[in-house]
């Protein structure tokens, strides 16, 4: 029977020969070095220099390795660096409690040292000369200007030290450290970050040593103090713990992932900065708290491309600020609402994680509008989250399809009638719009016309047209653009507008005959009213003939009766001469008027 046991050994001693040879050593002498394979630092010892993580490579760190000031290890993008049971831990942490506060306090407690000893305290910088600030412990009191470190004789068996500061010094001062020198010259330090303060806030300055991970960065159950930490691939924190390693810098390509995890000590108000659209994953971890957010989303900057040139814009509660103003798009449509800067950073901040866990996203609006005699046209938008947004206006786009005369001859001085089509095929209505027609280059003499349009509403408009010489004419009509649209004009009018069919105007055969009838009716006339004039004269002059007359008459019959007979008598004989003349006058007027009966008839009767 065939025995495997060669070919098993065979196999193992390749998969040894594949495995890192010997423990690998950071550089100590300021050296760069480049992992090009895989390794892993496995002893505590310190690194002083730059080490790169090439394309491929894993650098795993599995000791405690003190980070000389200035030291770098850069991850390049395809390469890892994997921190698990173990630290990277910075020289010089470089954070300060700010104590020129007149309630500042601190309380040092280096343990059971000696029964006495000296406590010293380092400023970050030295106390100017002519400024009060007097630092406290106990009964004894130090005046610190011109200083940059005070002392005290304090006993160090565990007790409480508590110290005070009486300032009026308004450079803002911070503590570094704190030491208890004993024993001949032992010494105990308490950094800043491990002093017990009160209403002493601590700042975190610059960093000790840069990560700049271009590739993937994992930390597990370890601990990372004083780096400046740069993420442009995946960052994985999990059980992990960042001293003063805030904030973390997340390109816009980053993916970070925070689990399980502790972050104390920022240099700014964020524990992480999220650039543009770098995503994260924040779970059951604790942040710097207070006032430091856990995680911020920072825009890069905040632009809008419209559809309106010089277009109006409404900002309302933009950013971590809720920003209110107003603004102009450019002469393409665009703006820039908020640019690159520090001062501005609170406008470009989208979303935030607060210091006590609790999520919160801008509630920000933007409205875009133009207005025109053809209306207001807005729209109002969520403010865009990212660093370029869009905002595009419905409009109305209003064209003249057609223009129909009802006839394709007219006569001059006289018009002629027929229907403008109007369309509009845009996304919002257009109001009052003015169509407006011409012959040629000149204006047209038309009537009015005004026409309201929705979208994808197409409308016949009746006019009527007038010419007043001879001659073949075509109407173009077209719509009146607003002069407010004019930026906007090949997005809300078709400028051609609509050409009729040739009409010819001709001169009527009546035309030169009209004065001649004119006249003929106004001679005509005239003689008919004088006429009627002469016969109403005529008719007047007879009638008051005959009025006077009966009133000759009815004096003549209205005498007295108490008149005499003799009076009678002869009045009787007058009238009767009278009446004879005035029977023989009617009788040479009218021969053939019949004889009436009077009394002088009966008299003659009576004498026969």
């Amino acid at each position: 029977m065939r025995t495997r046991q060669p070919v098993a050994a065979f196999l193992l001693t390749l998969l040894l020969f594949g495995l890192p040879l010997a423990t690998a050593m950071p550089p100590a002498e300021g050296d760069s070095n480049t992992i090009t394979e895989s390794e892993t630092w496995t002893e505590d010892g310190s690194m002083n220099g730059h080490v790169v993580v090439s394309d491929g490579a894993v650098l795993t760190v599995s000791a405690n390795i003190s980070m000389a000031t200035g030291s770098s290890i850069t991850v390049e993008n395809g390469g890892q660096l994997v921190v698990t049971n173990g630290a990277l831990l910075s020289d010089d942490l470089n954070a300060g409690l700010m104590v020129n506060s007149m309630f500042a306090s601190l309380t040092l407690n280096f343990g059971d040292l000696a029964d006495d000893g000296v406590v010293q305290l380092k400023f970050d910088h030295v106390i100017d000369a002519d400024s009060k600030m007097n630092v406290i412990l106990g009964n004894e009191t130090v005046n610190a200007s011109g200083l940059d470190t005070v002392q005290f004789d304090a006993p160090l068996n565990g007790t409480d030290l508590v110290i005070t500061f009486d300032s009026y010094y308004f450079t803002p001062t911070y503590v570094l450290w704190a030491k208890a020198i004993y024993g001949g010259g032992n010494t105990e330090t308490l950094l800043a970050q491990d002093i017990n303060a009160s209403s002493a806030p601590l700042y975190w300055f610059q960093s000790g040593f840069d990560i700049h991970a271009h590739g993937d960065l994992t930390v597990t159950s370890s601990t990372v103090s004083g780096a400046n930490i740069h993420c442009e691939a995946l960052c994985q924190f999990d059980s992990a713990e960042l001293v003063g390693s805030a904030p973390v810098d997340a390109a816009t390509t980053a993916s970070v992932s925070v689990v399980n995890s502790l972050i104390t000590g920022s240099r700014t108000d964020e524990d992480i900065v999220l650039h543009d659209e770098a995503s994260i994953v924040y779970t059951n971890s604790q942040g710097t708290g207070g006032t430091t957010d856990a995680w911020i989303r920072l825009l890069s900057e905040r632009t809008l491309t419209t559809n309106i040139p010089n277009g109006s814009l409404d900002i309302y509660d933009l950013g971590w600020g809720a920003a209110d103003w107003n603004d102009l798009t450019d002469a393409n449509g665009d703006i820039v609402l908020v640019d690159q800067g520090a001062t501005n950073e609170h406008k470009r901040i989208v979303a935030w994680m607060d210091g006590n866990g609790v999520e919160h996203q801008e509630d920000a609006r933007i409205t875009l509008s133009i207005s025109s005699s053809w209306g207001l046209f807005s729209s109002t938008i969520d403010a865009p989250t990212t660093s370029s947004g869009n905002i595009e206006l419905a409009l109305p786009f209003v064209e003249v399809n057609a223009v129909t005369p009802e006839t394709d001859v007219g006569v001059a001085n006289k018009s002629v009638s027929g229907m403008i089509t109007v369309s509009n095929t845009g996304a919002a209505n257009a109001s009052s719009v003015s169509i407006w027609c011409y012959e040629g280059d000149e204006i047209a003499d038309t009537t009015q016309m005004v026409v309201s349009l929705a979208p994808d509403e197409t409308k016949d408009v009746p006019f009527t047209w007038y010419v007043y010489s001879a001659g073949d004419a075509a109407l173009t009509c077209k719509p009146l653009l607003p002069s407010a649209l004019n930026g906007i004009a090949d997005l809300v009018v078709n400028g051609d507008g609509a050409t009729s069919s040739m009409v010819a105007w001709e001169y009527g055969e009546e035309i030169e005959d009209a004065p001649i009838l004119i006249w003929m009716v106004a001679v005509a006339g005239f003689m008919a009213l004088a006429l009627f004039i002469a016969s109403q004269s005529r008719k007047e002059r007879k009638e008051y003939a005959i009025y006077a007359d009966s009133e000759d008459e009815v004096e003549e019959t209205e005498e007295p009766e108490e008149e005499s007979k003799e009076e009678s008598a002869e009045d009787e004989t007058e009238d009767s001469e009278e009446i004879e003349d005035g029977n023989e006058d009617e009788e040479v007027e009218d021969v053939d008027e019949a004889p009436t009966s009077s009394i002088y008839d009966l008299q003659s009767e009576d004498e026969d």
